[in-house]
């Protein structure tokens, strides 16, 4: 008797070290890893720490996005930053996080703390500044789902939320913003380039900037065959978005807004990474069924 009681106490710890412990950094589709979670411990001293972000997978395995170092190392898979923000007198670029500001991983929290479902990974995040004071307060969420053996979607929900006073968010749409960065591979000197499928009604602006889509798609064009990500704005974020694309492959669109404290803003991003060169009628379609 004495047994099955120790038993059943070791039985029921081990219950509760399951059901506390945190999601796994890996988001898994078709039984591959989808997304991998980069978030290691902020230290001042090294350079590749100063932002937490997600590392993106095609659905056969190869790594298809960039991490810390090379050009514009800063630019690191998918990733989310303004450069213009200010909280009172004072401003901070979280983008490049080059005078001491932050983005710090804190904890794992549950999908039903964001009102969401299912194998969501959800991260607390802290913008902090050189002080390791927050200003913004993230709740980060990411789930990756299998459309086909050849097709993953990966769905973001972000929550931001002044940490004090009101926050403005702003910034070129080159600085800005949920963005993707491709490979270090095609930003080097006589690389093949990444380009990019667009909707029919997308107005080109100066340096890259486009308006009037609410998806744009970049073909990469790597040595195992091509991948295509098609990235896709959710109608309820703000309005008023531009977006940005460089030959080398970073791709997104931002806008701007204001946090106020006690009003978190919910914003949703779709990724859907396929493999193979996707024409326009196949990343429209992908684009509308990301958005229902």
């Amino acid at each position: 008797m004495r047994h099955r009681r120790r038993f059943a106490v070791l039985t029921a710890a081990l219950a509760g070290a399951c059901a506390t412990a945190p999601p796994p950094d890996d988001l898994l589709a078709g039984g591959r890893v989808a997304v991998h979670y980069v978030h290691a411990p902020y230290d001042p001293a090294v350079r590749a720490t100063c932002k937490v972000w997600h590392e993106v997978h095609a659905p056969d395995g190869r790594i298809i996005s960039k991490g810390p170092g090379g050009e514009f190392e800063h630019h690191r898979g998918l990733f989310l930053g303004w450069n213009q923000v200010q909280c009172g007198d004072r401003r901070f670029d979280f983008w490049h996080c080059n005078h001491g500001e932050s983005q710090r991983h804190e904890r794992f929290v549950a999908p039903g703390e964001l009102g969401l479902d299912g194998d969501w990974q959800v991260a607390a995040i802290a913008w902090c500044d050189a002080q390791g004071t927050a200003i913004v307060r993230e709740r980060r969420a990411l789930r990756a789902r299998a459309l086909d053996a050849a097709t993953t979607a990966i769905d973001v929900v972000v929550e931001l939320a002044a940490a004090d006073g009101p926050v403005q968010l702003g910034g070129d749409p080159q600085h800005s913003g949920h963005q993707f960065r491709a490979l270090e591979m095609f930003a080097e000197a006589g690389a093949p380039k990444v380009t990019y499928v667009r909707p029919a009604g997308a107005h080109a602006e100066p340096d890259d900037v486009w308006t009037g889509c609410s998806w744009i798609a970049a073909v990469l064009p790597l040595p195992d065959g091509p991948v295509t990500v098609v990235r896709s704005e959710e109608p309820g974020n703000p309005p008023a978005v531009r977006w940005s694309t460089r030959d080398y492959g970073r791709f997104g669109a931002t806008f701007t807004t204001r946090l106020q404290p006690g009003a978190p803003l919910r914003l949703r991003w779709s990724y859907i990474v396929a493999l193979g060169a996707l024409d326009l009628d196949a990343c429209e379609r992908l684009a509308a069924a990301a958005q229902r």
